[in-house]
């Protein structure tokens, strides 16, 4: 929050926003403040989308020579970044489809995010990784499966 407060602060400074929009981002930042600490944890960030692959190899061979990118291969998998995003590739049928997103947590705990999300009615699956941060996934209700997993997570394992 307190990076959110510096930004307004500053473009409020370089005169982009009046006093009046300044006190509302305030109020506003404030309140959802409170709404954050009573909701529990909050998804932070987009970690890395998991993509179901025909041939690992040409996939991976397509978004190096396409984008330039950074590989780390792993095991049974591949990683392509993005800076510090990125996609896994993973073989899987049926290709062509996303196979998880993978969604950030500051200051992940699982034990305590498993029972807030339990609290919120959604039944989290252990993703059976073991390790601190790896996280869980739960389901959408159009089927989508999300893995919930610590924002520190930079892949490269």
């Amino acid at each position: 929050m307190e990076s959110a407060i510096s930004r307004l602060l500053e473009t409020y400074e370089k005169g982009k926003v009046s006093r009046r929009d300044l006190v509302q981002g305030l109020v506003l930042l404030a309140a959802s403040s409170g709404t954050m600490s009573a909701a529990g944890f909050q998804g932070n960030t987009i970690n890395h989308v998991s993509l179901d692959v025909s041939d690992l190899e040409r996939s991976t061979d397509f978004y190096q020579r396409t984008f330039g990118c950074p590989v780390h291969k792993g095991h049974g998998n591949n990683q392509v970044f993005f800076g510090t995003s990125f996609f896994v590739l993973r073989p899987d049928k049926p290709a062509g489809r996303i196979g998880h997103v993978a969604i950030g947590v500051e200051n992940f705990n699982q034990d305590s995010v498993t029972a807030d999300l339990k609290a919120r009615g959604v039944n989290p699956i252990d993703s059976g990784q073991g390790g601190s941060g790896e996280g869980f996934h739960v389901v959408d209700p159009d089927g989508f499966t999300l893995q919930i997993i610590s924002a520190s997570n930079r892949g490269r394992g």
